[in-house]
């Protein structure tokens, strides 16, 4: 990418071309007259940036030193003019044509979690029913017993399954007694509202699976429609 600096002569802003695309930055007149309108050149190539006078009779400062070509980075004081009174701030250019994208695919794995943990809560409390129900089952398998068993054995058979019954039934109510399944759904799900959200802009996707999300070309915010990467 190469950007194009210089003062804009109807505004006093800092104007900035990329290719056929420009834009002005900072307040009205807060460039001076020293700057010229096409001032320096910025080139950014992947992590590298350099910097360069287009004419000659230009002047720029690279941490209080003249340079004609540096490459620099954020950190560096950059002064455009020979009086230095005007200081570009280059996160703030380079942020204004930062492609406007986002990457989704982390987002796959929190949909995951997300369904997998409601699927987990779910099997539980089929479970938990499960067991409380089963005494039901070893009630009536005690009346059918003796119908078949020998008269002598009923009596016994019938206190073991009562004690089985029993301990069953005991057991399915201390299971729906301390299960958390309603608050570790809540719990799930504001986990996701918080994390299943548009990288840009921090928006919730809603409720949808990822797979459906994907097919989507860019953010639905209208003040952020980024575009995104899958």
């Amino acid at each position: 990418m190469e950007l194009i600096i210089g003062r804009d002569a109807a505004t006093g802003k800092l104007k900035v071309v990329n290719g056929n695309e420009a834009k002005l930055l900072g307040a009205p007149s807060s460039v001076p007259q020293d700057v010229s309108r096409q001032h320096c050149r910025l080139t950014v190539n992947g992590g590298n940036i350099t910097i360069k006078n287009i004419k000659a009779e230009n002047v720029t400062w690279v941490n209080g030193l003249e340079v004609n070509s540096k490459n620099v980075t954020p950190v560096d004081k950059i002064q455009l003019g020979p009086s230095r009174s005007y200081t570009l701030e280059l996160d703030e250019v380079l942020k204004a044509f930062e492609p406007n994208e986002c990457d989704i695919r982390p987002l796959r794995y929190v949909w995951e979690n997300y369904n997998n943990g409601l699927l987990a809560i779910s099997k539980r409390q089929q479970r938990n029913n499960l067991i409380s129900s089963s005494y039901i089952g070893f009630s009536v398998l005690g009346g059918l017993l003796t119908f078949v068993l020998p008269e002598e054995v009923q009596n016994s058979v019938k206190i073991i399954i009562a004690v089985l019954a029993a301990a069953i039934f005991i057991l399915g109510f201390i299971k729906r007694a301390t299960d958390k399944s309603i608050d570790e759904r809540e719990a799930l799900k504001k986990q996701f509202q918080k994390d299943y959200v548009c990288p840009k802009c921090g928006r919730f996707m809603g409720f949808q699976d990822y797979d459906v999300l994907s097919q989507n070309i860019q953010c639905s915010n209208p003040n952020c429609k980024a575009k995104y990467i899958k």
